[in-house]
């Protein structure tokens, strides 16, 4: 995570607070599997999540207005590890539909400390 390869993003009302691992692509995740394993003794096991796309929110966005969002089905609202809001949707069409219902919600591809550099 500190390399930018991969993202770590918490799931919003989620009882339990697991790490969700976001990365480009699968081999970043063997990497982090591979170096969990060999420079830290470290077993694991990775596990598909039903997301491929995540946006970024607008940092000033408030929980009431994260509530009133309408979501496309199977997409959540996460945060990344600097607590900016996310939401991960199961393919780019669900991204896009939520533009499309949410107009007044930009999103970002980029997290926003990226965007602004």
């Amino acid at each position: 995570m500190q390399e930018g390869v991969i993202q770590a993003l918490y799931l919003r009302n989620s009882s339990v607070k697991t790490p969700l691992l976001a990365a480009v692509g699968p081999l970043q995740f063997e990497v982090v599997q591979f170096r969990l394993e060999s420079e830290y003794g470290a077993e694991s096991r990775l596990e598909a999540a039903p997301w491929n796309v995540v946006r970024w929110l607008p940092t000033n966005i408030t929980e009431d207005e994260l509530d009133a969002l309408s979501l496309p089905t199977g997409a959540r609202i996460a945060y990344d590890i600097g607590k900016n809001p996310v939401i991960l949707f199961a393919n780019e069409w669900s991204a896009n539909y939520f533009g499309e219902t949410n107009k007044n919600c930009p999103l970002s591809a980029l997290p926003v400390q990226t965007a602004r550099e």
